[in-house]
Formats: C-alpha cells, structure tokens, sequence
C-alpha cells in the first residue's frame, strides 16, 4: 500500500505500520515515515528544504538571547571544573612524589 503523504500524527503512525507490514526494520520504518511527513511539509515548494520563520519573531529572538545566557554560563562552568582538576592534578602528583621518598 501506499504511504499516507500527510503531518498528522495518525498518517504518521499508519505510515510504520505499513512500513513494518512490509517487512522493514523498525528503524527504517520510522526513518521512511519521518521522511514522508517532511515532504508532505513542503508540498508545492520549488526548494527542496524551505526554512520556516518563527511565528513570533520577538519570541524566537527571547529564545536566542536566553541560549546564549545559557551558553555562557555552561562555559564559565567548564573553566571553573577545568581549574578544580588542575588543582587536584596537583595535588595527587605531590602526594605521590611524596610517597615515593
């Protein structure tokens, strides 16, 4: 049978089974039916992959700025883990140029 050329959740899951009544793997089956809602998602599109705008523009920008603060703190965070190991790289390589006199 044909597969269902359609974003809803239900031609989505009717798209595995088929899939999978036809003897695919389940990931396969899940791959070809993601495959199909996205070209049922640009239909009639000349591109072959069109980039959709934010329904929000204001949204999407407060989304952005709030991944950078996140990004930022993630970085200070891995400098502060990065010195933490220094430190206690040092501190074995004492204890154990200690124990070897």
């Amino acid at each position: 049978m044909p597969l269902i050329k359609s974003t809803s959740k239900k031609a989505f899951g009717e798209n595995i089974r088929r899939e999978m009544a036809a003897g695919k793997p389940q990931k396969q089956a899940v791959a070809i039916a993601y495959s199909t809602k996205r070209s049922a998602e640009h239909k009639g599109s000349t591109m072959k992959h069109e980039v959709k705008k934010p329904a929000h523009p204001t949204a999407h920008s407060k989304m952005h700025e709030e991944h950078k603060a996140k990004m930022e703190a993630h970085k200070e965070m891995m400098a502060h883990h990065k010195e933490k190991m220094a430190h206690h790289k040092e501190k074995m390589m004492a204890a154990k140029t200690k124990g070897m006199k």
